[in-house]
């Protein structure tokens, strides 16, 4: 697919763009910092889907920066990490969201933004630490596979979160549970999440909804 100027999708770790190309024909962009959403507009977008965005590293896209465009007639989904966040903040002024983790955000399951945080390398923009959120999802299906006991659920999330967002890595999750009662379960969890990725990782799952969201609605 070639780009299409009017639709911009801000994109990173959540998915790989080759694959994205693959479902919308759209710019893709690296994850969003404040300014972007201004100057991309401005380059002619009025389409934008917002999945990655930076938190630390720069000052992340705002409220009013969103708003601003809503009122111009732009439209903006959000999914998967900074675009869930955004979306559950400014779906009553018109920001679409779409996906699981928007869901957990919108309903006040999720609270805080280390929920969806993680470290990934700025050249190929490939994940390097797994996000709480993805943990989550892979511990629901565990559980609903009968992988691991209902009453192991809570205890392993919470033994993911005790692990600082920049060091959560399959080995570090198997260091925290263990000699705990629940080692056994996070060593079946980490096996889920290393062998199964496809059906584990919630924001290449959310991402990818956004993306065929933006293509049905570029259809119609």
């Amino acid at each position: 697919m070639t780009a299409a100027p009017d639709r911009a999708v801000f994109l990173g770790p959540s998915l790989d763009v080759n694959e994205a190309a693959t479902h919308l024909e759209a710019r893709y962009l690296p994850p969003i910092r404040r300014g972007d959403l201004p100057r991309v507009i401005a380059d002619g977008a009025r389409a934008i889907g917002i999945i990655d965005g930076e938190f630390g590293q720069s000052l992340a896209v705002s409220v009013m920066e969103i708003r601003a465009a809503l009122e111009h007639g732009v439209h903006i989904w959000g999914a998967g990490s900074m675009g869930a966040l955004r979306a559950a903040e400014c779906q009553s002024i018109g920001m679409v969201g779409v996906g699981w983790i928007f869901r957990q955000y919108l309903d006040g399951c999720f609270r805080a933004d280390d929920e969806v945080a993680l470290l990934f390398d700025p050249r190929s923009r490939r994940a390097s630490t797994i996000p709480l959120v993805n943990v989550r999802w892979a511990v629901q299906i565990a559980a609903d596979e009968g992988m691991i006991r209902r009453a192991s659920e809570t205890p392993l999330v919470d033994c993911a979160r005790g692990v600082r967002f920049t060091d959560r890595t399959h080995e570090s999750l198997l260091e925290a549970a263990s000699g705990s009662p629940f080692d056994e379960e996070m060593r079946t969890l980490v096996e889920l999440m290393r062998y199964h990725p496809l059906r584990t990782d919630r924001k290449r799952l959310d991402a990818l909804l956004l993306l065929q969201t933006m293509a049905e609605h570029s259809r119609s």
